[in-house]
């Protein structure tokens, strides 16, 4: 009994010890960004006339958890020229079953997932107008559907990346960066300090989040009467935001190595700001927050 229950435990020191092999790098790296978050006004200077006109949503698939329900959702900014920018890409099917199966794994799924089609399926022919691809940051339900997207779409839409995302990937969104670089989509790196544009899409703006990935980005969009604010996974739902609820141990420390004191300081510039009247605040995976501040 004693030799067994030595080398149970030799067996729990070398799965920890592999374990910090693997997962200490990321948490170091997501540690190094934590650049100041922006300004009310820096979000406000967003705003110009020739800004979108309308923002909706698609919702590619839908899984009920024991603690709600997580959606895949892409985000359609549109401009009075007709010209489309998307935030995130979901899934396709196959995907989506195998996200289901690792969610009932991990977060007590009651049910697999509702499949509603990929974002090229559910746009139709809308998908020749987009010109351009955000992401929130490189995870594969976020990223995976671009395939089907340049399928449908072919060439002439860029991915706009800021430098972080662009270039810091750990072991959870190098897939993730490897389809977005192979794509059919030009890319189009966003460099500098704090909130960064592109002239081609007036009255968006990306800024390097960190907290969930260090590719993390925020994603603004200001139309006339307000400015919307993308958090991507920085919570899994809005609520998480107003009650300042973070994320499970041991999904933060052990399944996607974030800094969760970034993440925590994230929550409460947010909530703040969602207090604001000029702003709003949506979650990636929170379908009932897209309905309640979006159009379809």
């Amino acid at each position: 009994m004693a030799k067994l229950l030595k080398l149970v435990g030799v067996v729990l020191i070398l799965g920890l010890v592999a374990g910090l092999v693997v997962l200490l790098p990321a948490h170091l790296q997501v540690r190094g960004v934590a650049a100041e978050l922006p300004s009310r006004a820096d979000l406000l200077a967003l705003r110009t006339e020739a800004g979108p006109s309308r923002v909706g949503f698609i919702t590619t698939s839908q899984q009920d958890l024991d603690r709600g329900t997580i959606g895949h959702n892409s985000v359609i900014v549109e401009w009075p020229n007709g010209d489309l920018f998307v935030i995130d890409a979901g899934m396709d099917e196959k995907s989506a079953r195998d996200f289901g199966e690792l969610m009932s794994t991990i977060a007590g799924a009651s049910s697999p997932p509702v499949i509603h089609g990929t974002l090229a399926e559910l746009m139709g022919a809308d998908v020749a107008r987009v010109q351009g691809v955000g992401f929130t940051h490189l995870h594969i339900d976020h990223t995976q559907g671009l395939v089907d997207f340049c399928a449908s779409r072919g060439d002439g839409a860029v991915a706009l990346q800021t430098t972080n995302q662009k270039t810091l990937h750990n072991l959870h969104t190098s897939e993730g960066a490897g389809i977005v670089d192979s794509s059919c989509l030009k890319a189009v790196e966003l460099g500098g300090d704090g909130l960064v544009t592109d002239d081609r899409f007036p009255g968006i703006g990306a800024f390097n989040l960190g907290g969930h990935t260090p590719g993390s980005t925020l994603w603004a969009v200001a139309l006339a009467d307000r400015v919307l604010l993308f958090s991507g996974d920085i919570t899994n739902t809005k609520a998480s935001i107003d009650d300042d609820v973070d994320k499970p141990w041991i999904y933060s420390y052990l399944l996607v190595p974030e800094d969760t004191g970034r993440t925590a300081e994230i929550r409460h510039w947010l909530r703040e700001l969602d207090g604001d009247d000029a702003f709003a605040v949506v979650v990636s995976h929170d379908i009932a927050n897209h309905a309640a501040v979006l159009s379809r």
